[in-house]
């Protein structure tokens, strides 16, 4: 089982990579020093139907609504990520609570002396201070991270809370298990 889980967090990384690196798209916008950084946008690629709540939540191991701290670092292997320090406010599926480490997909890299930020269609970066629903894929060393666009949703009020709780709660309760490969894929 854990040989398939693995082999499924390789296939999804190494689709993200290659989604972001094929479609990047260059705007330069000032940032607070008044030096140009670059931003890519880059299209991410599911092995599964992420717009249906119920395969989204089927796919993930952790669901929760969680307040950002902030930003605790970054790293760019083996993709650029931003990690965040969040408060978990209330899980939905799996056992995560207290403060945790959340990664996003994406974030700020330099190259040649040049700053680009990686954003995976546009999903922009989290916000200390905000509340957000997360759906993660997996606890590992480096934290919890969220599939990209569909797995953070911003929380503004107390009405998009209680919403975003029914909305989760009913694609757990019918949720679709993400499928695994079959056994000739489990052999190789």
């Amino acid at each position: 089982m854990k040989i398939m889980e693995n082999k499924f967090n390789k296939l999804f990384a190494v689709f993200i990579l290659a989604a972001i690196l094929s479609t990047i798209v260059y705007i330069a916008q000032p940032n607070e020093t008044g030096d140009d950084i670059q931003i890519s946008y880059g299209t991410a690629l599911y092995a599964y139907n992420v717009s249906d709540d119920r395969e989204l939540i089927g796919a993930a191991t952790d669901v929760f609504i969680g307040k950002v701290i902030e930003q605790v670092g970054n790293s760019a292997e083996p993709y650029v990520r931003t990690h965040f320090s969040v408060e978990v406010l209330e899980t939905i599926k799996g056992d995560v609570s207290g403060k945790v480490i959340v990664n996003q997909r994406g974030g700020f890299q330099t190259i040649n002396h040049e700053t680009f930020l990686l954003l995976t269609e546009g999903d922009e970066l989290l916000q200390p201070g905000e509340t957000y629903f997360f759906c993660t894929k997996g606890n590992d060393e480096r934290g919890y991270t969220f599939i990209p666009v569909y797995g953070n949703i911003l929380i503004k009020t107390e009405e998009d809370y209680q919403n975003t709780m029914k909305r989760f709660q009913k694609a757990l309760a019918e949720e679709i298990p993400e499928k695994l490969p079959d056994k000739r894929e489990q052999q190789e």
